[in-house]
């Protein structure tokens, strides 16, 4: 494709991949991204880690230089919300009434912060998605001795690991008897709480808030399911998100388990295409559909899209990927599975230095690392090999795993 216009519906780091990816596949029509955030596209990671601690200063947080945009060509529309639209009259509608046109759309509008019913909202409750919440987090940090944290996921953890490093006493609330079991399994899940209360979280499984206690427009302490009142300074949020699926339930693309159904190569409709959290994508290398809220995942998905709006239409297959830095605890997931699968581990637990391999039917679905690179990256390779592998082998360090990746299934 060399011409029409491209309408980019999110400015994350979805659709700023998209945009520039475009650029990069020779693609020579309009480049439109309509951006809600009045942000010009961030590096989201930054937020919760380095950003928030104070380590870096916000010109490092931007994706490009302000000036990126015009000088290839692409549009960025900060500040406007997409509210309707049609697929038949290729159109999109925008607060206010404007209207604009579109020959190929990329939907990339990410997630909402979900909120607990019951939490108030006051001046020291957040929750942490945009570069404006971790400016403003960053701000009370300062003020802050003791910070509560409401979930023990990744954004939770990251941001408590953040405020550990800085002195403050954290206390994570957690519901699950164990942190992260249904993704990662309970035997991690224990790790990764040993992780942080190592390090002097007070981490608080199987335990909810009962009630808050306000004073004045803050929240000065909550009562815990476990009988204990705690005090606090600052409450953070960190339940999850919830897919913005508006826009494409408003044009009539087919959604289900939370996202919007795309072929392999990231397509909805003939024309438009999803990317990031809201994309249930049917993976071609593990053959199932999967919707993935993560950073890295967000950015290739718009540099897929972008080769195929460009050049020709191609299935998806990068591997899902994440990763976490936790206090000196650098965490790498490839693939993508469930804490329901077979485990077998590899490595030093109790050094912190390990791999988990999760499989299903005698396959690797996903590897999960703490502190060992080079495993991770060989798991990958097991992984898109669709090989099945001995667990035992996989367990033994002394086997080559670069090795048993490169012989033929």
């Amino acid at each position: 494709m060399t011409a029409g216009r491209v309408v980019i519906v999110g400015g994350g780091g979805a659709g700023d991949a998209a945009a520039f990816g475009l650029r990069k596949n020779g693609f020579d029509g309009e480049i439109v991204i309509l951006s809600a955030d009045p942000d010009r596209p961030y590096d989201r990671p930054y937020l919760s880690k380095e950003f928030l601690r104070g380590e870096i200063e916000l010109s490092k947080v931007y994706l490009h230089e302000e000036d990126a945009y015009s000088k290839n060509g692409i549009e960025l529309h900060l500040g406007q919300q997409v509210t309707g639209g049609s697929l038949a009259g290729r159109r999109l509608t925008l607060a206010g009434g404007t209207e604009i046109g579109f020959d190929t759309l990329i939907l990339a509008t990410g997630g909402s912060p979900r909120w607990l019913p019951g939490l108030p909202h006051a001046g020291n409750v957040f929750t942490l998605r945009s570069l404006r919440d971790s400016q403003a987090i960053r701000d009370a940090l300062q003020a802050s001795a003791r910070v509560l944290l409401i979930g023990a996921g990744f954004i939770g953890a990251e941001v408590g690991a953040s405020a550990r490093s800085q002195g403050k006493d954290v206390l994570m609330v957690e519901a699950a008897p164990v942190p992260l079991a249904r993704a990662l399994g309970e035997e991690v899940g224990q790790v990764y709480a040993s992780i942080h209360r190592s390090r002097g979280v007070a981490v608080r499984t199987g335990t909810t808030v009962t009630e808050w206690h306000r004073s004045g427009e803050r929240v000065a302490g909550v009562s815990l399911s476990d009988g204990s009142r705690e005090e606090v300074d600052l409450v953070l949020l960190g339940v999850g998100i919830d897919p913005n699926l508006q826009i494409p339930i408003v044009l009539g693309l087919p959604t289900e388990a939370g996202g919007v159904v795309v072929d392999e190569g990231l397509r909805a409709a003939e024309g438009v295409y999803c990317a990031g959290d809201i994309a249930l994508h049917r993976h071609p290398i593990l053959g199932r559909a999967m919707r993935v809220e993560h950073w890295e995942v967000a950015k290739g998905h718009g540099g897929g899209v972008a080769g195929s709006v460009a050049r020709e239409h191609a299935p998806y297959s990068t591997l899902p990927y994440f990763w976490s830095d936790q206090y000196e605890v650098s965490l790498e997931y490839r693939g993508n599975a469930s804490g329901m699968d077979e485990l077998v581990w590899r490595g030093e637990r109790d050094a912190l230095r390990f791999s988990v391999f999760y499989l299903r039917d005698g396959l690797i679905d996903a590897v999960l690392s703490v502190n060992d690179a080079s495993t991770n990256k060989a798991g990958g390779a097991l992984i898109q090999s669709r090989r099945r592998v001995d667990a035992a082998a996989l367990a033994d360090p002394a086997v080559d795993l670069v090795q048993l990746a490169s012989v033929p299934a």
